[in-house]
């Protein structure tokens, strides 16, 4: 019989076979295809990994799996605030992915679909992932036609814009149903004027921000033109918007496309001699670090990346499984952490 391992040698399948009293292939199986093996030789063999703190060869697991333990995720150049849920959402991918033995190969590319597909063309023929995490959807994808026609695994973090029935593993944050609680919240404590502060419309989810505002405001207030109360701009631009919509339109309330806008909009209207909090209303979106730090302290949507991140894995585990389960499309309904920025009565 093979000794166990020696002080400052690191042990092996043979010398844990070795201990538990078992073959080399029986401990394979445990690690490998438990399913295969009866719950009391897995004890056994699990008890001699533990006595002799083995580690299975990551090399050795893919081989026998056929698996990489990859799972591909696009990073790119910083976009400031647009950013500010995709490198929390990254880390909850990450850090569930471990727990099942899977890690992120970060590709670095462009945002536009041809960069993107390169490096999984380059990753496919390599065979250096098992799956793809793709974020930002957009109609007429291209990243999702690809992978689907060459049959890889993956789930997008964002809805099909522009696909009614898509075949496709999904998970999305309803902004529209955000931005509409936004806005009623305001409407609620008594303002009219409530001006939306986001991005240009460039894209689907800008555009959807937008109109769960819009929605609100002409179901409650149709009296109040929405025209003079629409305020898109880059990051850079967010306090001019701000002294515009305070002079032009006489806004007490600013709805925003992210916690970054909305936390620009605080200070400018600090600069401007307004009070956010108290004569002056703001909501954020994303609920991010950044909310819980304004001051003062910023009302704003929340999206959980932590579930989010788990109906993911969810999804990935059952393609890589080949389990045969639907595909995940899920719209996910958001809530309102409501602080000082906004929680007052406006007087009438």
């Amino acid at each position: 019989m093979t000794p166990p391992a020696q002080p400052g040698r690191l042990p092996t399948v043979r010398t844990v076979a070795s201990l538990a009293g078992v073959s080399r292939q029986t401990v394979s199986n445990v690690l490998n295809f438990p399913e295969r093996v009866g719950p009391k030789l897995q004890e056994r063999v699990h008890a001699a990994i533990e006595e002799l703190g083995y580690r299975p060869s990551a090399i050795a697991r893919s081989l026998a799996l056929q698996s990489t333990g990859l799972i591909a995720y696009r990073v790119g150049k910083s976009r400031g605030y647009e950013d500010q849920s995709l490198d929390p959402f990254m880390r909850e991918l990450s850090r569930i992915g471990k727990d099942h033995h899977y890690r992120l190969v970060l590709q670095y590319a462009a945002e536009d679909d041809s960069s993107q597909i390169t490096e999984y063309e380059d990753l496919y023929a390599r065979r250096a992932m098992d799956a793809v995490v793709i974020t930002e959807s957009h109609p007429l994808d291209a990243r999702v036609d690809w992978l689907k026609a060459h049959e890889v695994p993956f789930v997008a973090y964002g809805r099909p814009w522009g696909d009614p029935q898509p075949s496709h593993s999904w998970v999305d944050l309803d902004v529209e149903a955000g931005q509409r609680a936004a806005t009623e919240h305001l409407i609620a404590n008594g303002h009219r004027r409530i001006a939306y502060l986001g991005l240009p419309l460039d894209g689907a989810r800008a555009s959807a921000h937008r109109d769960g505002w819009a929605q609100a405001m002409g179901r409650l207030v149709p009296e109040q033109p929405l025209a003079g109360l629409e305020y898109l701009g880059s990051a850079e631009e967010t306090s001019g918007l701000v002294a515009r919509a305070l002079e032009d339109a006489g806004a007490t309330g600013f709805v925003c496309n992210h916690d970054g806008y909305a936390d620009a909009a605080l200070h400018a209207l600090w600069a401007a001699g307004r009070t956010p909090g108290r004569d002056v209303a703001v909501v954020g979106f994303g609920n991010s670090r950044r909310a819980r730090r304004a001051y003062p302290p910023l009302s704003s949507i929340t999206q959980s990346v932590e579930h989010i991140a788990e109906l993911v894995w969810s999804s990935l585990l059952d393609q890589l499984g080949g389990t045969g389960a639907p595909p995940l499309q899920e719209l996910l309904a958001p809530d309102l952490a409501i602080r000082e920025s906004s929680d007052f009565v406006l007087p009438s």
